[in-house]
């Protein structure tokens, strides 16, 4: 097994650790949905929100980066993100290319431009919880093609 592939197994298996941490926080914020006075919230359900904030842009955000490893090992493309992009959908990997944007518009968003308006909030967190599952399943499907196309490590 080359360097790089040894690599992208490595950071498959980062993945699976924050897809745990991930999928507890999607649990947690469930519970606390929908919220009707955010005024009212504790500090550990703020934390609780933060957390999953976090931990959903942190998965999308490695989980480009692992898609990068595969585009380069393939000799595609890598630059600009798009081509990486690109080559997910036609892989299988991902659903969507805009799709994709979407998700990482939504985690912008609510990592830029963190509101205090509750309404905003509401639909942040509400977006963000209806795209986790998305998420986790592109990361099945990255797995798919890797054990697929590297072997089983």
């Amino acid at each position: 097994m080359s360097e790089h592939i040894a690599l992208i197994w490595k950071k498959l298996d980062h993945l699976g650790r924050m897809r745990e941490y991930l999928s507890y926080s999607i649990a947690q914020v469930a519970a606390l949905l929908p919220i009707q006075n955010w005024q009212a919230l504790q500090p550990d359900q703020h934390e609780t929100l933060a957390a999953f904030r976090i931990r959903f842009s942190e998965y999308q955000e490695h989980m480009g980066k692992t898609m990068k490893a595969v585009a380069v090992e393939e000799e595609k493309p890598s630059e600009p993100f798009t081509a990486v992009l690109l080559y997910m959908e036609k892989l299988g990997c991902i659903d969507s290319v805009d799709r994709w944007k979407d998700i990482r518009e939504l985690r912008n968003a609510v990592n830029h431009e963190y509101e205090d308006d509750p309404a905003v909030l509401h639909e942040f967190f509400g977006q963000m919880i209806q795209a986790a599952p998305e998420l986790l399943r592109w990361h099945e499907q990255l797995i798919a093609f890797c054990q697929t196309t590297y072997s089983t490590h």
